[in-house]
């Protein structure tokens, strides 16, 4: 009761300085609700990019789900090493890229093909129509590619969380020094990652063929100097 009357007794006096504070409350409440919102969120979608951020990505819920290698989120695996890439060229004081789908439509399906097609290469000599980085690109709707990309496996592990994949996916990068020069060049502007999980002999790894715990195929595409201009895409995404 008594700051219910502090607060009439205001009112009466100051009516402007407490539309002031009734702005801040609504404020605080919306930022509230805002973060309830987001992390109530069931799956992951591409509006999401838009609410999560580098700041409070590692606080998202989604991000700190267990793994069903039976239904894999792959959206949500891709986000995730969406942020933690920009997170890593962040500590070194470089650009925030911006997210660009129709990259990870690209990193996403080389993926899926060097787990398909049983290989490891930037370079697909198996299938001529996605055989370089710009023919990818075209085919996930890219039509001025200037790409910078970055492959990764890792096999015989397992992980529990979503993060945590990403993490270590990403730090694979961070310690090659090729692959670190290409996350962190000055000249990308947009990004798209693509993660993809084959369960079986790959590379001809038998011992982590036998184990069960199969391979995370990894993709990252950069696009350099100015952003993309995309038409229709040929591939597809996650779903």
């Amino acid at each position: 009761m008594e700051c219910y009357s502090k607060a009439y007794c205001l009112i009466l006096t100051n009516p402007l300085l407490v539309l002031s504070k009734l702005k801040i409350i609504l404020i605080a409440s919306t930022i509230v609700l805002f973060g309830f919102q987001v992390q109530a969120q069931k799956k992951w979608s591409k509006k999401l990019y838009d609410k999560v951020n580098n700041e409070n990505f590692r606080e998202f819920k989604l991000f700190k789900n267990p793994i069903n290698l039976k239904k894999i989120d792959y959206a949500l695996l891709n986000a995730a090493v969406f942020y933690v890439s920009n997170e890593a060229r962040n500590e070194r004081g470089l650009s925030i890229l911006i997210y660009q789908s129709n990259l990870e439509i690209m990193a996403w399906n080389h993926s899926k093909s060097m787990g398909a097609r049983d290989f490891f290469d930037h370079y697909n000599k198996k299938d001529k129509k996605r055989r370089e980085p710009n023919d990818r690109a075209k085919l996930a709707g890219i039509t001025n590619p200037k790409i910078g990309e970055n492959i990764g496996s890792q096999g015989g592990y397992k992980y529990a969380s979503y993060l945590e994949l990403a993490d270590s996916i990403v730090d694979g990068w961070i310690d090659s020094p090729p692959h670190r020069k290409t996350l962190y060049s000055p000249d990308a502007v947009q990004l798209g990652c693509g993660v993809y999980y084959y369960r079986g002999l790959w590379q001809k790894q038998r011992k982590i063929a036998k184990q069960g715990d199969g391979f995370w195929l990894s993709t990252q595409n950069f696009q350099l100097f100015s952003r993309v201009k995309a038409g229709s895409a040929k591939d597809k995404g996650p779903s």
